[in-house]
Formats: C-alpha cells, sequence, structure tokens
C-alpha cells in the first residue's frame, strides 16, 4: 500500500513539474505581442474618436466632423451634431423649421 502511495505522489509531482514547465514556455511566446501593442500598435478599425453630444465611440473614418485641427468635433450622427449644435447655441447644420 506504501508503495503505490509513493508512486502516486511521484506521478504527482511529475505532472504538476510538466504543467510548470509548459507554462513557462508559453508564457515567453506570448511576451513580445504583449509589449508591441504596449507601443500602440493601431486597432484594426482605426482610430476611435467620441462623440461629445451621446458619447458614443466610432472609427474617425466613418464620424462626421466640424471644425479643423485640435477643435475638431466628430460626430455618429447628423442627429446628434445638430442636437449638439443647439445645445451650444450656434448650429450653421441644424435645420430650421
Amino acid at each position: 500500500m506504501t508503495v503505490l502511495l509513493i508512486w502516486i505522489i511521484r506521478i504527482l509531482v511529475l505532472l504538476l513539474l510538466a504543467r510548470l514547465v509548459l507554462r513557462l514556455i508559453a508564457a515567453g511566446r506570448s511576451a513580445p505581442a504583449r509589449r508591441q501593442s504596449a507601443r500602440g500598435v493601431e486597432r484594426a478599425g482605426g482610430t476611435l474618436v467620441r462623440d461629445p453630444h451621446c458619447g458614443t465611440y466610432l472609427p474617425k473614418s466613418r464620424a462626421l466632423s466640424i471644425g479643423t485641427g485640435a477643435e475638431t468635433q466628430y460626430f455618429c450622427s447628423v442627429a446628434c451634431r445638430d442636437a449638439y449644435g443647439s445645445k451650444e447655441g450656434s448650429n450653421p447644420f441644424a435645420k430650421r423649421v
């Protein structure tokens, strides 16, 4: 009985060591990918911008924009652009009814 218990303990220790070695190998392979993403690799969908009216994030390529340079505002839709402009008091794009 004790011989069987010793063999079971040996097998468990070997399995734990094998798992540790495999985890270290896997961590070594994935480390460069983590460092690469920390360098600021651009997302597949492009740069995200935030609509100041509703707070929605969307790709810069799909956003409506007003202004130039640092003062550029990006909007997810014409409705948000118009609502934001009417709230601010000066919206040349708002429809007059």
